[in-house]
């Protein structure tokens, strides 16, 4: 059976050949030693002799016996730029099992070292020999070292003659486009065991057109000389988009030299592969319209999109847009035909070549319907019997729920239909259906509601409801003394709409008579100030409701008795002295209208408590204190005909005799 060309070399060991490989160019030759590490962990040693001409003894080679590296960390950063190859050719997913993978198994290692020289120098299996002569025939001995450092008895040996031979062009090549993907296909020889034939694989290179731009290569590691399926070779680039492109193809040796270029041949994708399903849709419903948004399409090749709307899940869908959404852009705002009800979305991704995805699920919108319908037309109201009856022109909207019904009296209203009605009339008998108040004008409004509760602008028309009845009194009425300056009266607003004024009378005083005695007030007035009162009497007032149509209520009634609730101000000054027996207090006259006299106090300290000496007022500037004496404090207060005392005087000390 015919075998790779890399099996063969690394299998070498197990099949009787020396592990052995020597590959030369111009100036250099690459001595690969395929199992030095695990024979040999001490690494080895490398000499060599000229042939031809002939030279009599071998000669140790400057910095021979490379070591493999220790550690995963070591191997690492030995392996270089090609790390991210080594990870992929073993399968592993970290340095440390890398590390494990390639000294647990020789023959992995192995076939990595003759892909990548930075990976025969990090695992010991390759010297590079320099300074040798182009056409001259070395033979090269190495010779392996114990853990020791010592060299072992074996040796390998080989010859090699220097000359730099560029790996043979592959031959017919061949390309073909087919979905996302183009086959690039090319003959080479099958290896044959030639001393100077180590070519281990090929690179394509890749140029955009019909091949006249410069061409990039595209694999990153080469495609293996693989004889197992005899001469023909093949690589598939699927990095491609629709269009066209150039491809060549190179041999590549041990020695990473590279045969010429095969002549461009240039091949077309195509493109019979539609987009993903579009995912993530989601809807935002506003008035009358559904956004509806998705996740963008990954395909390079993407080129839009279409919306469809149904009016249920089991309905058909009808298409939204006339020309291809932008792939950039996945949204749509839907203007629905009617608010207020659910309509259902899918999505369809379109690529550039006209492929079109399956539609998306479909995801449900509710559309919010916030306009309203026109208003009522034709309101006209009756009234009778305290009440009032309402009728309008029936509403022509297509999605008519019913109607709303206010009632009003003056600027504030009030809805009087909890759910919209679907008659186009209307009764309003007033609160608890006992009717509307006599004589009060009121508005009625009516408004139009649509399926989603829009209300149209209100129509309202006024009416006023006959006066037979007298206006109520008001519900509360009251007379108070004011400090003693005047007698508030107050009243609450009568329940009447149409009450215009209010009449307070006044009684209790001789010149209460006829007009004097009667105060009309207006419908927004709540209290009258009666200022024409005299203290020590006792007065009466009255007060009614009068409507607009002259009709007065009952009469509420409040007595009071008019007294002065200021005191008196007090003495300024005030004197004390020693008699023989007792004290005489003195003070200055206070000037008060409504005087009625003086109390007088004493203490045993000045700040300390101070007991009233006098049982009723005096109306004499002087007091004379029979049980008095030297020590004790005096103040004086003025008392008015109400009973008010005043501030107490300043404080006096008994003076000496």
């Amino acid at each position: 059976m015919k075998t790779l060309l890399l099996l063969a070399l690394v299998a070498a060991p197990a099949t009787g050949q020396s592990p052995l490989r020597l590959v030369a160019t111009a100036d250099t030759v690459l001595v690969y030693v395929l199992n030095a590490p695990a024979r040999s962990p001490g690494g080895f040693v490398v000499y060599r002799r000229l042939v031809s001409p002939a030279s009599m003894s071998f000669e140790r080679r400057p910095l021979s016996g490379p070591t493999a590296a220790t550690g995963p960390a070591e191997l690492a950063g030995r392996l270089g730029s090609d790390l991210p190859m080594a990870m992929r050719a073993v399968r592993a997913a970290d340095d440390q099992e890398l590390f494990r993978r390639l000294t647990g198994d020789p023959f992995a290692a192995g076939v990595l070292s003759l892909v990548s020289r930075n990976a025969a120098l990090a695992l010991g299996r390759l010297y590079l020999d320099g300074g040798v002569t182009r056409n001259a025939d070395y033979e090269y001995r190495v010779v392996y070292l114990g853990a020791d450092g010592k060299e072992k008895a074996r040796a390998l040996t080989g010859r090699v003659h220097v000359t730099d031979v560029v790996p043979a062009t592959p031959t017919g090549p061949r390309v073909a486009g087919s979905d996302h993907e183009i086959r690039i296909s090319w003959r080479y020889p099958v290896y044959q065991g030639a001393p100077t034939d180590f070519t281990v694989g090929f690179h394509v290179y890749r140029a955009e057109g019909t091949g006249t731009a410069q061409p990039r290569r595209i694999t990153a590691t080469p495609v293996l000389r693989n004889d197992a399926n005899g001469a023909e070779f093949s690589f598939v680039d699927r990095d491609v988009a629709t269009g066209t492109y150039a491809y060549q193809v190179s041999a590549v040796d041990l020695a990473g030299r590279e045969s010429p270029l095969t002549a461009a041949l240039a091949a077309r994708t195509v493109d019979r592969t539609a987009p993903a399903i579009p995912v993530d849709l989601a809807v935002k419903n506003g008035d009358g319209v559904v956004e509806v948004t998705w996740r963008l399409a990954p395909e390079l090749d993407a080129a839009g999109y279409h919306v469809e709307r149904s009016a249920g899940l089991h309905q058909p869908y009808t298409r939204l847009n006339r020309v291809l959404i932008p792939v950039r852009r996945p949204i749509w705002t839907d203007t629905v035909p009617r608010g207020g009800r659910q309509y259902f979305y899918r999505v369809i991704a379109v690529d550039s070549a006209g492929n079109s995805s399956a539609p998306s699920n479909p995801v449900a919108g509710l559309p919010a319907d916030k306009t309203p319908p026109p208003p009522v037309t034709a309101l006209t109201l009756t009234t009778a019997q305290h009440r009032i009856t309402a009728h309008w022109a029936p509403s022509p909207a297509r999605d008519l729920r019913g109607y709303y019904v206010y009632h009003g009296e003056g600027a504030s209203r009030v809805r009087l239909t909890g759910r919209p009605i679907t008659a186009p009339q209307f009764v309003d008998s007033g609160t608890a259906q006992r009717g509307l108040t006599p004589g009060g004008r009121y508005v009625i409004r009516v408004s139009v509601v649509d399926s989603s509760y829009n209300e149209s602008p209100g129509v309202e028309a006024s009416i006023t409801v006959p006066d037979d009845q007298p206006p109520a009194p008001p519900s509360t009425f009251s007379a108070s003394n004011v400090a003693g300056r005047y007698v508030q009266v107050s009243w609450s607003a009568s329940a009447s709409r149409d009450v215009q004024a209010y009449t307070v009378t006044r009684s209790g005083d001789p010149s209460d008579t006829g007009a004097r005695a009667a105060h009309r007030l207006p419908a927004s007035a709540r209290a009258w100030r009666d200022t024409v009162v005299v203290h020590g009497h006792h007065y009466s007032y009255r007060i009614a409701a009068t409507d607009s149509a002259g009709n007065a209520s009952a009469i509420l009634k409040d007595s009071v008795y008019f007294r002065d609730l200021v005191g008196p101000p007090p003495p300024r000054a005030a004197g004390a002295r020693a008699l023989a027996r007792g004290v005489e207090i003195r003070w200055e006259r206070v000037v008060s209208p409504e005087l009625a006299g003086y109390h007088v106090y004493r203490a045993t300290l000045p700040t300390g408590t101070y007991h009233r000496l006098t049982r009723t007022p005096i109306s004499l500037l002087v007091f004379t204190d029979s049980t008095g004496r030297a020590g004790l404090y005096y103040t004086v207060r003025a008392v008015d005909q109400s009973g008010n005392e005043s501030r107490s005087s300043p404080v006096a000390p008994v003076a000496p005799r």
